[in-house]
């Protein structure tokens, strides 16, 4: 079984509880008959679930069914009357909104969710539904005031929700006369909004004492829920009205809100109620002289504005700072004691001491990253296959008597060999494995392939190779590491993995491997002694063990045994025993502790993983870290971890896979960047992989992305549309290829690293895992639409690689109505336009051209044509499709329009329309 995609399914269970409120109203005594339909409009569709509020958004809990194979799938639910929220579940892991719905609600992932009332009467929703669209609302916000009372002294509560994205630090509360009781008061729209309080950034409790519902928050807890209506006071809130709303206006110099670029570069973020005030000023006063910057909006949620500028400060002394308000004639003044008439008391303090730089590896910024999963990307040397002679595959290499399935849950596994490269069926089409699917089945990838492979990828114009884990483990995957410091035999040695790194160095590529370090396979040398010697071994409190020993005959026993009975390990799973990094906690609790003074530290195997860790960076010349499920690994590990690692190699990429609102982990001190699921992967599959939403929701979700991170982060995140834990993009369209090289091309023109899943180049597919790991097609070639596909991802990586404000200019959006977008991106005397057509028909972008100083000449880079383009043009595309465009002036002379662009977005307050500066360091 394949921790990874287990890991997948179980996030997308995660995020599908977190996606809507449940708005029910509890013990609801009428219900009614609720018909669910829904029509497909792409192939590949081999499933249809309804989700919802009535079933805790459970996506296999509500099968649809196309009996009459007309085309629409359906199902009949009971329901209780009242309000209901859902989704179509596409495949297992695609989620649809109902774009025919009566009404539509935020899901709190920058996308909707399909609203209808329950009645008593039976009810169609979907396909041929006749619903009547709902009033509308009221217009306006309502204030709502958040209340936490504790005995404790934290020494911050936050609330965060689906108002502000799930995000830490956005919404503060306080405590002001010390009553224990800590509040906030946000202006909402109406809605229904899921939230939680955080305590210390780090401890998440719901609200039952003021909730109107709850729902299942994905972790074995509970998101409390409010709905907010008319019980709460509306408010009116105006530019130029001379009236400024003060509350949850804090300032909490978080490492969101200052950021230490370096050399005294900082970039400072403050908020303001959305459409409340006409303007922000940073005032400074460096050595007692008072300079003050206009702020510029970058983005906005449901509940603020947002807004940045930057300043250069002294390395060393203390420089205070304040924020100005300007709305009307009213000035107000943001200080450690709140909104004041005056800024002369309680201001701000920098100093590089608190606030140290956050540098990330520049490398990255101009990286076009490609992951490879080993075992299935080429065989360069036979004489490695797999031949099953570990000890741990003892009585696992012997395939099951015919019509018999394997019983995994029972230990019982069959790891072979498949002998047929391009056969990738048996994956799916296993007839051991009870659902069909097949993890052990080996292909023979090793380092050989790879390093055959090498001008292939250069030529590719990849710069970076992600590897998923290349360590000795059992398992095709290699989560299950039983050996931290040794490559594994049948991918090739120590030696073989350190020339391939050499080698590609040599042509220009990097490495990052991957690691995991929540838990190890239970073949390690340390987990094997512990289970044979108990408490005697050194290494028995490498692991918990509930009770030792383990049943007789371990690994192989007689008789059937649940592992987590007798220690923890990953999700049940016997074969990934959890470490112990702190001695006087469980496994449960030791994941929350954030400061290592707290901790009782296992220094034994902390040692051993950063000794490891060091290894690969220093004897093996990697580059880069990818680490797995980190968040499950105690917060201040991750801190000894970072110190380490740049120490070691000052431009190492720390990259952890985090499937969500990131923040709390993307910081001096901690990682660089994530795989970006949350702000890449999941509005691009939307919006551009499936036309749904709007580019407005889509330059929002994105927008979210720029201000959640630091800016130098932001350039260097991981940005993917599919990987080793997902369906392949391609599967997920439906095989349209269109919808594919729309995505590749924002992607290679967009802010951040662009990743390339190995055979996305060559239009692979591929659905759950394991079919998303299939065996690469070398004979790609044979076939025009992998070519095409193939040929389209080397053209887009050229034009990257020789523009560098493609990789470091600033990003602006010009454009997000209906399924059009626009945006530009400048920097280094130059200036494109990228243009965006997630529709099928064929349309124009409208552009206003007045910040590039009207006319200019428009070179469309993959295709070469040239068009003059006036102040107000529109450009033409096809469905489905976007081009890039290099602008100069009429005359030939390169725009250089950096200064007007920004000159511009201080002038606008349009949500979305300017985000913050990606500048070139």
């Amino acid at each position: 079984m394949s921790a990874c995609g287990e890991r997948y399914r179980s996030f997308v269970a995660r995020a599908s509880a977190l996606a809507a409120a449940l708005v029910l109203s509890a013990g609801a005594a009428e219900a009614a008959k609720v018909t669910f339909r829904y029509q497909p409009v792409i192939g590949g569709v081999n499933s249809v679930a309804a989700a919802g509020s009535f079933n805790g958004w459970n996506a296999t809990a509500n099968p649809m069914k196309d009996d009459d194979k007309d085309g629409v799938w359906e199902t009949v639910v009971e329901i209780p009357a009242g309000k209901l929220e859902y989704k179509f579940v596409i495949n297992g892991d695609q989620w649809k909104t109902d774009e025919s719905a009566a009404d539509f609600s935020s899901d709190g992932f920058g996308g909707k969710n399909s609203v209808a009332t329950v009645g008593t009467e039976p009810l169609t929703v979907g396909h041929g539904s006749a619903v009547k669209k709902a009033a509308p609302a009221k217009v306006g916000l309502h204030k709502v005031t958040f209340s936490y009372p504790t005995t404790t002294k934290p020494q911050s509560v936050h609330i965060a929700g689906t108002f502000n994205d799930w995000t830490i630090g956005r919404s503060a509360l306080s405590d002001t006369d010390g009553d224990g009781t800590w509040t906030t008061t946000l202006l909402l729209p109406t809605g229904s909004y899921q939230y939680k309080f955080v305590v210390n950034s780090s401890q998440w409790f719901a609200d039952p004492a003021h909730q109107d519902a709850d729902t299942d928050d994905g972790h074995g807890g509970k998101n409390s829920i409010v709905n907010v209506d008319d019980r709460f006071p509306m408010v009116s809130v105006k530019r130029g009205d001379g009236d400024i709303f003060p509350d949850g206006i804090v300032h909490d110099q978080s490492a969101s809100e200052v950021n230490h670029f370096g050399g005294g570069r900082v970039e400072f973020t403050a908020k303001s109620h959305r459409d409340d005030v006409e303007g922000i000023d940073l005032v400074t006063w460096n050595g007692g002289t008072e300079k003050a910057v206009p702020m510029r909006i970058v983005n906005r949620d449901r509940v603020f504005d947002y807004w940045r500028s930057e300043a250069t400060l002294p390395a060393t002394g203390e420089v205070p700072y304040a924020f100005r308000y300007r709305d009307g004639k009213l000035t107000r003044w943001l200080t450690a004691g709140g909104l004041a008439e005056s800024g002369t008391e309680k201001r701000f303090t920098f100093t590089t001491q608190r606030f140290p730089a956050f540098s990330t590896p520049d490398w990255v910024k101009h990286a076009v990253i490609y992951q490879i999963f080993p075992d299935r990307f080429r065989n360069g040397n036979k004489a490695n296959d797999q031949d099953f002679k570990e000890w741990y595959y003892e009585g696992r290499a012997t395939a099951p008597p015919a019509g018999q399935k394997l019983n995994v849950d029972a230990g019982k596994e069959y790891y072979h060999l498949v002998s047929d490269w391009n056969d990738y069926s048996v994956l799916t089409k296993s007839p051991w494995g009870k659902d069909g699917r097949d993890w052990m089945a080996f292909y023979g990838g090793d380092l050989a392939g790879v390093q055959q492979s090498l001008d292939y990828l250069k030529d590719l114009g990849v710069t970076a190779i992600y590897f998923n884990p290349v360590f000795e483990a059992k398992s095709t995957h290699k989560y299950d590491a039983a050996d931290y410091r040794k490559i594994d035999p049948h991918f090739g040695t120590n030696e073989e993995f350190k020339a391939l790194v050499t080698e590609a160095k040599a042509k220009g590529i990097r490495v990052i491997v991957d690691i995991v370090y929540n838990h190890s396979g239970n073949t390690t040398a340390q987990f094997k002694e512990a289970v044979e010697k108990g408490p005697a071994s050194p290494t028995y409190n490498w692991y918990e063990f509930k009770k030792w020993p383990l049943p007789a005959g371990w690994p192989n026993p007689a008789t059937a045994f649940k592992p987590a009975d007798y220690y923890y390990c990953w999700w049940g799973y016997g074969d990934l025993p959890d470490l112990n990094f702190d001695l006087s906690r469980n496994n449960d609790a030791e994941k929350s502790v954030r400061e290592v003074k707290d901790a009782q530290v296992n220094v034994a195997l902390v040692n051993y993983l950063l000794d490891a860790t060091e290894y690969w960076l220093k004897d093996a010349g990697v580059d880069g870290l990818r680490l797995d499920v980190p968040n499950e690994v105690p917060y201040w590990f991750w801190k000894l971890f970072n110190e380490r690692v740049k120490k070691v190699k000052p431009d190492a990429y720390i990259v952890g896979e985090l499937w969500g609102n990131a923040s709390d982990y993307v910081r001096p001190g901690m990682y660089d960047a994530v795989m970006n699921y949350a702000f890449f992967k999941d509005p691009v599959q939307r919006f551009l992989g499936m036309g749904e939403g709007s580019a407005a929701e889509f330059d929002a979700a994105l927008a979210t992305g720029r201000l959640t991170y630091p800016t130098q982060a932001v350039e260097v995140q991981m940005n993917l549309i599919d990987s080793h834990d997902t369906p392949r993009f391609l599967t997920q369209v439906g095989g349209n290829v269109k919808r594919q090289m729309l995505a590749a091309l924002f992607g290679m023109t967009y802010v951040g690293a662009p990743h390339i899943y190995y055979g996305d180049e060559i239009a692979m597919e591929g659905g759950g895992d394991p079919d998303c790991r299939r065996p690469f097609i070398w004979d790609w070639e044979k076939e025009p639409r992998r070519v095409a596909m193939h040929d389209w991802y080397r053209k887009l990586a050229a034009i990257r690689h020789a523009h560098p404000a493609l990789r470091t200019g600033d990003f602006r959006a010009l454009h997000a109505e209906g399924l059009l977008y626009a945006y530009a991106r400048s920097g280094g005397g130059e200036d494109f336009v990228v243009a965006i057509n997630a529709g099928k028909a064929d349309a124009e972008v409208p552009l206003d051209l007045s910040a590039f100083g009207g006319a200019v000449t428009a070179t469309d880079l993959v295709s070469g044509a040239r068009e003059s383009w006036t102040a107000k043009t529109r450009v033409k595309l096809a469905g489905e499709a976007g081009r890039v465009f290099q602008i100069r002036r009429a005359g030939g002379a390169k725009v250089g329009s950096a200064t007007p662009l920004k000159k511009k977005a201080n002038a606008t307050a349009k949500a979305g329309s300017t985000t913050a500066a990606t500048k070139k360091k």
